[in-house]
């Protein structure tokens, strides 16, 4: 278990003093939608008691089932307790009417994915690829190391802040991955995204646990490299299937493509592409 802390000493500006954030919807002016999932609707926002740009996150209650009310919970308390620099901050959430209402910072650059749409759209150069895999290794061994799952690691889940630094978001649907007495425990819930799936996930077999995530970053470097993920234009069903019964995908240079990838990044791509999720 990690105390507040030495949370607080994981984190860059650990020596600063937190800005309050208010706990109720009136104190924040939505300005314009900059986001939409299948749970969530995210919002550039201003805080009235700060005049701070910051996002807000707004969960309706009242299309989730019983069972997923637990989940939006579980969201909410992981974020609360982590702090680290590459992981999106949490500032405060509460219930607003048939909603709940999550504020965190607004991170001007946007995902990764969305600068390839934008200007990349065959996929980042090695040295940038290196630069963001280097921020999502380091938040995901702080998040492993305190228990957690992430489960749904791909570059729309990569934002970038107005200075650059890279941050991974959206701890919907991570979970704990430890048991009571704190010994590792499975989990069989079928969660994630298709293409970014580990086989482990799929199978629903003998459950998995953090080795997954290591699946799901080795297929998102792929999406780096080459501006989307292996399987992309196929429907989910005939993704799962592909996945389970195709050789893992690997990292190949183009014909039609000028840059060339170094023999260390196509090696740490076949490390996290093992089927095998103990190797």
């Amino acid at each position: 278990v990690v105390t507040p802390g030495e949370l607080s000493d994981s984190c860059s500006d650990a020596g600063s003093a937190p800005l309050k954030y208010p706990t109720d919807a009136s104190s924040y002016e939505l300005l314009e939608e900059v986001g939409t999932g299948v749970s969530a609707t995210v919002w550039r926002a201003r805080c009235a008691a700060n005049d701070e740009i910051v996002a807000v996150k707004v969960l309706d209650l009242e299309e989730h089932e019983p069972e997923h009310l637990d989940e939006i919970r579980r969201e909410a308390q992981t974020m609360s307790m982590l702090s680290h620099p590459n992981l999106v901050k949490y500032h405060c959430s509460f219930v607003h009417e048939s909603a709940l209402w999550v504020v965190m910072p607004y991170l001007a650059g946007g995902s990764a994915l969305n600068l390839m749409k934008w200007s990349h759209p065959g996929g980042f150069e090695e040295p940038v690829i290196a630069c963001i895999v280097k921020a999502v290794l380091k938040a995901l061994d702080y998040f492993h190391r305190n228990g957690n799952i992430h489960r749904d690691i791909k570059a729309g889940n990569i934002l970038v802040d107005e200075n650059g630094s890279v941050k991974l978001a959206d701890f919907g649907v991570s979970a704990s991955c430890w048991g009571s007495g704190g010994r590792p425990r499975s989990h069989q819930t079928f969660v994630g995204t298709p293409c970014w799936m580990a086989p482990e996930v799929m199978e629903q077999e003998h459950g998995y646990d953090f080795h997954a995530d290591i699946w799901s970053l080795g297929i998102t470097i792929l999406e780096l490299c080459h501006g989307h993920a292996p399987f992309s234009k196929y429907p989910p069903m005939k993704v799962l299937l592909m996945t389970l019964q195709n050789p893992a995908p690997t990292l190949e240079e183009r014909p039609d493509d000028d840059r060339h990838f170094s023999r260390a990044l196509r090696d740490f791509v076949s490390l996290c592409l093992q089927k095998d999720p103990s190797k």
